[in-house]
């Protein structure tokens, strides 16, 4: 994508309070989804039945996707938390990417739909996930672009949105940690694990 698609006044564009508004209002959204999502787990219907290998590699896999994600979203944190609006961070995995904590969430949100072994609850956190994150994505390159200029348009013109581009990794010898954050951004960090705990316990519910 070039730079010149985005724009670098949202005030400017008539769709800007979209993006906007899921920028403003994510964490309360992201705690309405996961309201939602367990009153389907509790009160949905069962999801399909596999032929137990099928099942067991869904579950393996998801498994594995939730440990990656909770693990990428901890290393993000490392070179981000409480730099994002202050500098631009372009190193470990932002050297990559532009966005590697929504990439890992993605990842960690179809882990926990391929771990509970339910491919229609996959498709949709997948389908609202792209919607969600496209828009907060616009608003957060807007506000950057906005107030860190030139330096966060050279970072936008080299480094990859979404894809990893792995040739680009640098990292430095250290990195300064702020403990308070990093502290809450684990436990942040692991919300999917947490759901997914929380999937089983209400799958025992339900099953009672």
């Amino acid at each position: 994508m070039a730079a010149s698609e985005v724009p670098d006044n949202t005030h400017d564009d008539p769709m800007s309070t979209v993006p906007q508004f899921f920028a403003h209002h994510r964490l309360l959204l992201s705690r309405a989804f996961a309201v939602l999502l367990g009153v389907y787990i509790l009160f949905g219907p069962p999801p399909p039945t596999f032929a137990p290998w099928v099942a067991s590699l869904s579950g393996l896999t998801g498994l594995a996707l939730l440990a990656i994600a909770a693990f990428g979203r901890v290393w993000c944190l490392t070179f981000i938390a409480g730099k994002k609006n202050v500098e631009v961070v372009k190193s470990g995995p932002y050297s990559m990417v532009r966005n590697p904590l929504y990439v890992f969430s993605f990842v960690g949100a179809i882990g926990f739909g391929l771990a509970i072994e339910d491919p229609l609850l996959t498709f949709t956190i997948a389908a609202a996930f792209t919607i969600y994150y496209y828009f907060v994505v616009r608003s957060e390159e807007a506000y950057l672009l906005a107030n860190q200029g030139e330096s966060y348009q050279r970072y936008f013109d080299s480094t990859p949105r979404w894809i990893p581009r792995p040739s680009l990794y640098t990292e430095p010898d250290s990195v300064e940690i702020d403990p308070r954050r990093m502290r809450r951004g684990i436990l942040d960090a692991m919300w999917f694990i947490w759901a997914y705990f929380l999937h089983e316990i209400l799958e025992a519910i339900q099953r009672a």
